[in-house]
């Protein structure tokens, strides 16, 4: 019955455990969860704003970009049509042969006077004056040849217009300032490769396809971020060609014009931004997984820990319940509430077993008393009656010193059935009187002793053997009855209020250690062992409860010849006694 109760407050314990676990997991889990979330809202946010950034960034440095090339080729454009001449040097130049042209411009800056136009030459200076131009053409009226011209070949040539591929370019119409009329297109393609490096270093447009369009289609510019497929720049670029952005799913599109022939188009994948949001999402939520694992881990252990030393604390007070007084619970090493709960709660079992036994000794003392009174109430008087008839026999038979040792035998057995607590010092005295004429009737000549009380401490109350004991420890061990010289003296006296006894002999010597060593023992305060004792350290707790702290008794020797107890105290009763006068 007992080992099922017990198997039920255990499982108790551990449903609370239990309980109490889930409830602070539960907890932490909804903060962990809280903070983490927080976390990945501020992070998209960041994230959402870096791209809006990067997108307004883009466009900002195309457009700068692309401006200031179409101003390029269109103060170039405007400047070649600035006289009717070099209109004409143009066209002379698409129909005649480079020597004749030659001649042809030498001629006629003659003839107007010193300005000399050569369309090789312009084109090259061109090239020379503007270093961040890659190509150049030339397309005139309808003339089936195309002038192409390049970095590395600025005087350029004359193509047929089949076989010259279109490239990203900027274009500007040749206006004859005159007639208002369009004479040719000049297209002019630019170094892109700087631009392309700004945009990349934007990190956010990773995602982001970017084209400069003409109106007619022809693509200016075009950007991929290191981020889109091959496969999105095809189906983006498809869509540019043949006007079919607008159709594109999934795709996020932005248009902004940049002069009143091309425009600006930016191209996002919305599935890309999430990829990379989610990406960017992930460690934080793996952080957040593995953070709210390690503290629910901690958080178990610690637990678990506390757990132990809760069902360690619960099966001891369990086998102190079922009469295991000795139980103790173990205490962990490691500093905890519940290491300073088990060390009270030993504590407190200590206390409790002193308690415990201590009302067990007195009750079993009690008991042994109430025997002993029984028992009193008979063998005193018998015992008494029988010793004075052996006394009166010895007197009887001319015997008068064995009469007195079987008075004073007699009067040792009447105080030692006498069970009052208290007696006087001349009783007190009395009884050791008695004590010592015994042994001094066993060794005649070997002993000598000598008692000296001053009539005005005789009547002092103190507790029943309060002496007899240090008379005693001199004939166990002090006393050489192999000497003739062996002697005692015991003298009570009053200074004042103030109580004086000695117990002086002529015995054994102690050395000062000895005589420290018991003094301290005499001093230390009773166990539970030595309650029972009638020895120097029962007399010195008697007697200090008895007389309070006016009490003090020492050992002392000079190291030569003898022992001497000294005891001195207030007496009570003269104490109260004088206070009395004085009122």
């Amino acid at each position: 019955m007992r080992h099922q109760e017990h198997r039920v407050r255990e499982t108790l314990v551990q449903s609370s455990f239990i309980r109490l676990i889930k409830v602070y997991t539960w907890i932490l889990a909804t903060s962990v969860i809280a903070v983490t979330s927080i976390f990945i809202v501020v992070n998209v946010r960041n994230y959402e704003s870096e791209l809006r950034q990067a997108e307004n960034a883009a466009m900002s440095r195309i457009t700068d970009t692309v401006s200031h090339n179409q101003q390029v080729v269109a103060d170039f454009a405007s400047k070649l049509m600035t006289t009717p001449e070099d209109l004409a040097s143009l066209d002379k130049y698409f129909t005649t042969p480079l020597a004749d042209y030659a001649d042809y411009a030498i001629d006629r800056s003659l003839a107007v006077g010193g300005h000399y136009f050569f369309w090789p030459t312009e084109s090259s200076q061109f090239f020379l004056q503007n270093p961040q131009i890659t190509e150049m053409t030339l397309r005139m009226g309808d003339q089936s040849k195309v002038f192409v011209a390049s970095s590395t070949k600025p005087g350029g040539e004359l193509l047929s217009a089949g076989t010259v591929k279109k490239k990203l370019a900027l274009s500007a119409p040749l206006i004859n300032q005159y007639t208002l009329a369009t004479a040719g297109v000049v297209s002019i393609g630019f170094n892109q490769q700087e631009l392309r490096q700004q945009l990349t270093e934007i990190r956010a447009t990773a995602p982001i396809q970017i084209a400069v369009v003409s109106d007619s289609g022809v693509r200016a510019f075009y950007y991929r971020g290191q981020g889109v497929t091959r496969d999105e720049e095809k189906r983006v670029k498809h869509a540019l060609a043949t006007g079919t952005l607008d159709k594109l799913t999934g795709y996020k599109v932005t248009s902004k014009a940049l002069t009143s022939d091309y425009q600006l188009i930016q191209v996002t994948n919305a599935h890309t931004i999430q990829n990379l949001i989610m990406w960017r999402v992930l460690p934080l939520m793996l952080l957040g997984l593995a953070l709210l694992t390690a503290l629910s881990g901690v958080l178990w252990l610690i637990f678990r820990r506390y757990q132990h030393q809760l069902s360690m604390i619960v099966g001891t007070v369990q086998a102190v319940s079922e009469g295991d007084l000795n139980a103790r619970v173990a205490i962990e090493p490691s500093p905890t509430d519940l290491k300073v709960l088990a060390t009270g709660i030993n504590a407190m079992l200590a206390e409790i077993h002193e308690h415990i036994y201590t009302i067990y000794q007195l009750r079993i003392a009690q008991q042994e008393a109430n025997i002993k009174a029984l028992q009193a109430q008979i063998n005193p008087h018998f015992m008494s009656n029988t010793m004075e008839y052996i006394r009166m026999a010895a007197l009887d038979a001319d015997q008068p010193e064995l009469a007195q040792v079987v008075y004073s035998f007699a009067a040792l057995l009447r105080n030692n059935t006498d069970f009052s607590p208290m007696t006087t010092l001349k009783r007190e005295l009395d009884f050791i009187d008695k004590y010592i004429f015994l042994y001094q009737v066993r060794f005649p000549d070997r002993l000598a002793y000598q008692i000296s009380v001053s009539p005005e401490v005789a009547k002092l109350s103190l507790p029943k053997f309060s002496l007899q004991p240090i008379v005693e420890n001199y004939f166990v061990h002090g006393v050489d009855f192999a000497r003739k010289d062996n002697a005692m003296h015991l003298k009570a006296w009053r200074e004042g209020d103030q109580v004086t006894i000695t117990v002086v002999n002529n015995g054994r010597p102690l050395s000062v250690a000895e005589v420290a060593a018991v003094n301290q023992k005499m001093k230390a305060p009773l166990g539970l062992s030595q309650r029972d004792s009638i020895g120097l350290q029962n007399v010195y707790s008697r007697l200090s409860d008895y007389f309070g702290d006016s009490f003090d008794m020492n050992l002392s020797s000079d190291g030569v010849e003898g022992v001497q107890m000294t005891m001195r105290f207030i007496d009570k009763e003269e104490s109260l006694n004088a206070q009395g006068d004085d009122r």
